[in-house]
C-alpha cells in the first residue's frame, strides 16, 4: 500500500533525493568551457594566421612570386634535362646547371622564348622579394624554435633565386657573358690578399647549405610551409615524396659545391671552383659514373614537381 503524500516516508525520500551530493553546477559549466576552448582555438589560430598584417608580402608580390616559384621549378627541371643528355649523349658542350637551363629555353624560343625569360626574371625578383620580407619579419604562423631557420632558409633561397633571375634577364637581353668569365672572375678575387678567405667562407655556407637541407629533406619540414587543407590524400604524399627527393638531392649538389669551393680556397687552386655542372660531373667520376646524372636528373625533376605545389599550397 502506497504512503499518503504527506508521509514520512515519502518525505525522507524527498529530503534525501534533495541532499543526494550531484554533480557541481560549476562543473559542467568548466567542462564546456574547456570543450569550447578546445574547439575554438584552432579556429582562432587560423583566423590569425590569415590576416593581412601577418603575410610575409602583399598580396600582389606574393601572387607574382608564386608564378617565380613555378619558373624557378622549370630552371630544375632543364637541369633534369640536361643531365639526361649528357648521361646519354655525353654531351660536353651542355652544361647541366642554371645558365644550362636558361640557355637551353633562349636556344630553342627565339623571340618568344626572350619574353619568356624577361617575365620569368621578373617572377622571380618578385619571390626573392617575398623570401626576403619574410626573412626579415615574416613565417609568424610556424613555431618560434622554427621561425630562426626557417627566416635562414628563405634568404638563402632569396639569393639563389636572384642569381637565376640575373641570368634570365642577361638571356632577355641579349647582355649575357661567356660561361668563362665566371672562371676569370674567380681568378681576380684569389689575386687579392683576402680573396681565398673569401671563397672559403662561400665554401663553408655552402656546406652548411648542405647540412639544413639534408635536414630539410629527412625530417620534411618543408611540409610546415604548405597550407594542410590544400592538400588532401595524394596531394600530401606527392608533396612529401617530391619535396624530400628534391631537397635532398640539392642538400648533395650543395655539399660537393662546397667541398669543391673550400678545398680550392686551401690549395690555391681558383680552376677547381665551379657550380651545379662541375658538381655533378664530380659525383659522377666518383660515383655511378653517367648513372649519377640519371639519378640527379630524377632529383631535380622531383623538385620541379614540388615547386609546383609549393607555388599552389604556400603559406601567405
Amino acid at each position: 500500500m502506497s504512503s499518503p503524500p504527506g508521509s514520512p516516508a515519502v518525505g525522507g525520500a524527498m529530503t534525501a533525493a534533495a541532499t543526494e551530493p550531484g554533480p557541481s553546477p560549476e562543473e559542467p559549466g568548466a567542462a564546456r568551457g574547456v570543450a569550447v576552448d578546445a574547439a575554438v582555438r584552432p579556429v582562432t589560430h587560423r583566423r590569425r594566421r590569415a590576416r593581412p598584417s601577418d603575410r610575409d608580402a602583399p598580396a600582389w608580390v606574393e601572387a607574382l612570386g608564386r608564378v617565380g616559384l613555378v619558373a624557378y621549378g622549370l630552371v630544375h627541371l632543364g637541369i633534369a634535362v640536361l643531365a639526361i643528355r649528357i648521361s646519354d649523349l655525353g654531351e660536353r658542350d651542355q652544361h647541366a646547371d642554371p645558365r644550362g637551363a636558361i640557355e637551353l629555353v633562349a636556344a630553342g624560343g627565339g623571340f618568344l622564348g626572350r619574353w619568356l625569360l624577361a617575365a620569368a626574371a621578373l617572377a622571380l625578383v618578385a619571390f626573392a622579394v617575398w623570401q626576403l620580407r619574410a626573412a626579415a619579419v615574416g613565417f609568424n604562423w610556424a613555431k618560434p624554435e622554427e621561425r630562426w631557420r626557417k627566416r635562414l632558409g628563405a634568404f638563402a633561397k632569396a639569393i639563389g633565386v636572384l642569381s637565376v633571375a640575373w641570368l634570365a634577364a642577361e638571356f632577355a637581353t641579349r647582355l649575357q657573358g661567356r660561361r668563362n668569365a665566371f672562371q676569370s672572375t674567380v681568378d681576380d678575387v684569389f689575386a687579392h690578399t683576402a680573396g681565398r678567405w673569401l671563397v672559403a667562407a662561400v665554401g663553408l655556407f655552402a656546406i652548411g647549405m648542405f647540412v639544413s637541407m639534408t635536414y630539410t629533406g629527412v625530417r620534411a619540414t618543408f611540409m610546415g610551409d604548405l597550407v594542410p587543407e590544400k592538400l588532401p590524400g595524394h596531394r600530401r604524399t606527392l608533396a612529401l615524396v617530391t619535396g624530400s627527393l628534391g631537397n635532398l638531392t640539392r642538400a648533395i649538389t650543395f655539399g660537393v659545391i662546397g667541398v669543391l669551393t673550400t678545398l680550392a680556397a686551401w690549395e690555391d687552386r681558383p680552376n677547381r671552383i665551379g657550380g651545379v655542372d662541375i658538381a655533378l660531373r664530380t659525383l659522377a667520376a666518383h660515383t655511378l659514373g653517367a648513372t649519377m646524372f640519371c639519378v640527379a636528373a630524377v632529383g631535380f625533376a622531383a623538385y620541379f614537381v614540388y615547386c609546383v605545389i609549393d607555388a599552389y599550397a604556400r603559406h601567405p
